[in-house]
């Protein structure tokens, strides 16, 4: 925020000048990016920071045709849905559980939450991918969606726990005063309580759905079944990668996540202030 001194001149406080910096050193990639995103191969290599001068505007068609771009960004957008809507249909009741019913031995059910958070990805790749090639999931989108929420769950329910702590006591009180059960307590208390928490969630679990690149890679082999990240990879071959296309595909696949996030982000916002805010 700009102030004034006692002497009338306007002065800077140190935090602006904080969060522009960080403002500049987060949005260069995505500047960067768009950048390339207009450039040929031969441009970037002879100058990757320099502008587009002429825009290679075809860059752009080109990438949605040859990546069949449009049907991986509907598998993306497919695969990151069921994904939230899996991970919070599970973390929501699970943190309900956890920090309002106070079960016995929450301690201990709570480590076991944390778990999954512990083992490393890559060490479940080879066990998950003869799982589901036992059980017919391999080229399986709702097969994809199920893995991330398997990685995201104890993530998704660890967050919401704290914001499920926040909740005051007397107002659960109230509810079980007034005759509510615990699918009452959850449904009509504690989740308008903690929404723009669950919009929070919600939002990077997608995030890591949309991205995820490990699980689509080993998973997802047929074209038709690509999902955005997946699909970026037909721009290499064993040869040659067109750096090009490849920019201007990942101008074309961030683009919609950004779109919901500045849509969400009053709700995002809100939600990290309450789950940073003390009680």
């Amino acid at each position: 925020m700009i102030g004034r001194r006692m002497t009338g001149r306007p002065t800077i406080r140190w935090s602006t000048v904080l969060l522009i910096g960080l403002a500049v050193i987060w949005s260069y990639p995505v500047i960067w990016t768009l950048g390339n995103a207009f450039k040929t191969t031969a441009d970037l290599y002879q100058g990757p920071l320099a502008l587009p001068i002429p825009p290679a505007v075809g860059n752009l068609g080109e990438a949605w045709d040859r990546a069949n771009l449009g049907g991986a960004l509907l598998n993306s957008a497919y695969v990151a849905s069921l994904t939230v809507a899996g991970a919070l249909g599970l973390a929501i009741p699970t943190a309900f559980a956890l920090t309002c019913l106070r079960p016995p031995g929450r301690a201990a059910l709570f480590l076991l939450v944390l778990a999954p958070l512990i083992i490393p990805t890559e060490v479940l790749i080879v066990p998950l991918f003869s799982i589901f090639r036992t059980l017919g999931l391999i080229n399986s989108l709702p097969g994809l969606a199920l893995v991330n929420v398997v990685f995201s769950v104890s993530f998704a329910t660890v967050i919401l726990a704290g914001y499920f702590r926040r909740i005051p006591r007397d107002v659960m009180d109230a509810g079980r005063i007034d005759g509510a059960g615990r699918l009452a307590l959850l449904t009509s208390l504690a989740i308008p309580f903690v929404r723009p928490g669950i919009v929070a969630v919600g939002l990077l679990v997608a995030v890591f759905a949309w991205n995820d690149f490990a699980g689509a890679l080993v998973l997802i082999q047929r074209p038709d079944s690509f999902t955005a990240p997946l699909a970026l990879t037909t721009f290499s071959t064993f040869y040659a990668t067109n750096e090009g296309l490849r920019f201007a595909g990942l101008a074309i696949t961030f683009l919609p996540p950004l779109i919901v996030f500045l849509v969400l982000q009053r709700s995002f916002v809100q939600g990290l202030a309450i789950g940073t805010a003390r009680r």
